[in-house]
């Protein structure tokens, strides 16, 4: 991967310390992208990744690694990457836990979630989220659009239903709930429908990693969104 990957500099990637801690204001505000990391790729190296957090990505959702081979350079911004395990205390503290759909399930019935919260969790019903207020920061929602990585995997409720639901439980339920991040196919062209319809933030993988230059990918759906 090259193109504006090359961009980064050792001294651009060294500011990364000083944008990891953004305001409250904008991280509420703001239309939120996250990365997914496709576990069943090559993985990006160390600098696309940080070059992808320079350019524009709130978080990086990294599937391709677990708990116990997570990388361990400084510059590595791990407060803004998501690491999925089945359990709390799995993750190290400087990174974030996202907990999957199935562990979450298995824990609630243990009650095991009432004292160790995970940052993020996925859902694939939109009637899960606001029981999920208060306990989680993000909720990944899927799928939204035909998938990029996944031939034959789409959505099951048209993203005008969908929107009509999101506005349903936010006029019922105003406190806690958490970011709701679409997921599923989404790229420079559909990106702003999903602002548009209620959610949150964005997350990418296919319209990331399916591109020869991941970072000018960002580039034309952060445009695109302000358009």
């Amino acid at each position: 991967m090259h193109g504006n990957t090359e961009a980064c500099s050792n001294s651009t990637l060294f500011t990364l310390h000083r944008i990891v801690v953004y305001s409250l204001k904008n991280e509420i505000m703001s239309f939120q992208l996250i990365g997914i990391v496709d576990e069943n790729r090559p993985r990006p190296s160390e600098k696309t990744l940080l070059c992808l957090l320079t350019n524009g990505l709130d978080y990086i959702y990294d599937r391709s690694v677990t708990p116990e081979d997570l990388p361990t350079d400084s510059l590595y911004g791990q407060n803004r990457i998501l690491i999925a395990a089945p359990a709390s205390g799995m993750v190290p503290p400087t990174y974030r836990w996202h907990l999957k759909e199935a562990d979450r399930l298995r824990l609630s019935a243990q009650e095991d979630l009432k004292t160790h919260l995970p940052f993020s969790t996925s859902i694939h019903h939109l009637t899960d989220w606001p029981a999920l207020a208060g306990r989680v920061e993000l909720v990944f929602y899927s799928p939204l659009f035909p998938s990029i990585s996944k031939t034959g995997y789409g959505p099951t409720v048209p993203l005008d239903e969908l929107a009509r639901q999101v506005q349903a439980i936010r006029a019922k339920q105003h406190q806690d709930l958490p970011r709701l991040i679409g997921l599923g196919g989404i790229d420079a062209t559909n990106v702003s429908q999903v602002r548009q319809a209620g959610f949150d933030g964005a997350a990418l993988m296919g319209a990331l990693w399916q591109n020869h230059d991941p970072v000018t990918a960002l580039q034309q759906i952060k445009a695109s969104i302000s358009a």
